[in-house]
């Protein structure tokens, strides 16, 4: 038995290799990178703040200044306090958004970059009007399958929860450490479960993108009609997902190299020529307040760049990874015709047995 996922590895590095290098262009590679990052820019990490707690000293330490700024500070800390609860509600609303906008970016991103790598002509505005509404379908799926995971999640810890709320530990019953240890156990075997079942439909979802974009239908469908052909050849998906995680650590792995090698010599260059300015600015300005309204706008902006850059070294790596599923997808589903920019030189099925070798139409 052939195996797809591995006879696909060659005709994905000369699909990257012609796409990225052939010829070389700059502006390809950025507008990729900026792709590959809102694909990937999705999520947040929310940090907590600190638990100190302010007092009338706090308030009444405040040097007097003209104009009754004191008093002004004094009703905004008052309002604040007030009003607590309030602006932390509207705070996590407005987080929430933002992670669902930002999903929903990421969703549409998604068929732009297939698009893009398919025909091997990126056009980042165009596609993203034309896709709009297929990345709000994945966004809609998505979004549907991580609300069944939570809904699973929150089944299994919030009687426990409310068991542990509803009465103190010394009266309620069965509410020992070695219960507590039981339930802890089973919580990170459903957490790991999950995680394995959340990495196989993802993996689906991936490969019912291009299905979706190249047989007119909306994700659900495509997402159907991957399933059927599942049932129809499930070991090729078996092996395609273990060859996955191989080659997604082994891309890892050089991707983090060389990111770590951009990330040091752009932290050396950033240190010189901040430090240059610092003594420059001071010694024009010493004790002045200029030294920090250049530098931090300065550090913000080579902050930006290094994202930039950090994302312009790992795009390749994402680019062959799509190439690869492309490739692995028409072997396994052949009545799927993806136009791929290079199936007029060849096939691309020559390593795939001959019930299986059927030219794109």
């Amino acid at each position: 038995m052939s195996w797809y996922v591995a006879d696909a590895i060659d005709r994905a590095i000369g699909r990257t290799k012609e796409c990225l290098l052939e010829p070389f262009d700059f502006w390809k590679w950025m507008k990729l990178a900026i792709i590959v990052l809102l694909i990937g820019g999705s999520g947040f990490n929310g940090g907590s703040g600190s638990n100190y707690s302010f007092d009338d000293s706090d308030i009444s330490s405040v040097p007097d200044v003209p104009g009754g700024a004191t008093d002004t500070f004094q009703q905004a800390f008052s309002w604040f306090s007030s009003n607590m609860l309030e602006i932390a509600f509207v705070l996590i609303i407005l987080f929430i958004l933002l992670v669902l906008l930002f999903s929903y970016i990421s969703s549409v991103m998604e068929f732009v970059l297939v698009e893009s790598l398919v025909k091997n002509d990126v056009r980042f505005w165009e596609y993203s009007r034309r896709y709009l509404s297929k990345g709000f379908g994945l966004f809609l799926l998505r979004l549907l399958f991580a609300l069944i995971l939570l809904f699973i999640i929150a089944a299994v810890t919030l009687p426990f929860i409310y068991a542990v709320i509803d009465s103190p530990a010394s009266t309620a019953p069965g509410f020992t450490a070695s219960n507590v240890f039981i339930f802890l156990l089973l919580l990170f075997a459903l957490i790991f479960i999950l995680a394995i079942v959340g990495g196989v439909v993802s993996s689906l979802i991936g490969l019912s993108i291009p299905v979706a974009l190249y047989t007119g239908n909306n994700i659900f469908r495509a997402f159907t009609m991957v399933l059927r052909n599942l049932r129809r050849d499930p070991w090729q998906i078996v092996l395609y997902w273990i060859g996955r995680i191989v080659l997604s650590l082994v891309v890892a792995i050089i991707v983090g190299i060389v990111a770590l090698i951009v990330i040091i010599l752009a932290v050396l260059v950033a240190l010189v020529i901040n430090g240059l300015l610092y003594l420059v600015l001071t010694a024009l300005w010493p004790g002045s307040s200029v030294v920090w309204i250049v530098l931090v706008p300065l550090i913000f902006i080579q902050l930006v760049i290094l994202i930039l850059a950090i994302a312009f070294v790992s795009m390749p790596g994402q680019v062959f990874l799509r190439y690869h599923l492309l490739t692995f997808l028409q072997l396994w589903y052949p009545e799927i015709t993806i136009p791929i920019f290079d199936d007029s030189k060849s096939t691309g099925y020559e390593d795939a047995p001959a019930s299986v070798r059927t030219p794109p139409q």
